[in-house]
């Protein structure tokens, strides 16, 4: 058998069409799921238009019209809080210096107790070791 080169072009126009018009209903799909959500006064966010829309987050996400627009109600939606503290709560720089300080010679404390105990261990190692050798040359009956 030889094998002959195609001589017919493949008809990829149906599965254009088709993956086209699935696209335009999931995205009609997912319009009226955040108008619903909104309607609803309920959260609007990726999971809840997912699972409203029965859309993956994926999908939202790849899509970038989607995705601004879900960014852009959840923003309006759930401003962000910014707690301010009056100045007369705030800290000094004179207090934070002071804190600073004192964290900083707490800190050099332990680490010189660190140091001492790691002196300790290490004498007490060599001394374990000169014991363990001592008692392995001694030949000491039963």
């Amino acid at each position: 058998m030889s094998l002959q080169a195609r001589s017919w072009e493949r008809n990829v126009e149906g599965l254009r069409k088709t993956a086209r018009e699935k696209a335009e209903a999931t995205k009609k799909r997912v319009d009226e799921a955040i108008r619903l959500l909104i309607a609803e006064q309920r959260k609007i966010n990726f999971k809840t238009v997912a699972e409203t829309a029965h859309v993956s987050t994926a999908w939202l996400y790849a899509n970038q019209d989607v995705k601004m627009r879900i960014n852009h109600l959840r923003e309006q939606q759930d401003p962000r809080v910014v707690v301010r503290i009056p100045p007369e709560r705030q800290a000094s720089s004179a207090s934070k210096d002071t804190v600073i300080a004192a964290l900083k010679k707490r800190v050099r404390e332990q680490a010189k107790k660190i140091q001492e105990l790691e002196e300790q261990t290490r004498i007490t190692g060599g001394e374990l070791q000169r014991l363990y050798l001592r008692a392995d040359s001694v030949d000491e009956p039963l």
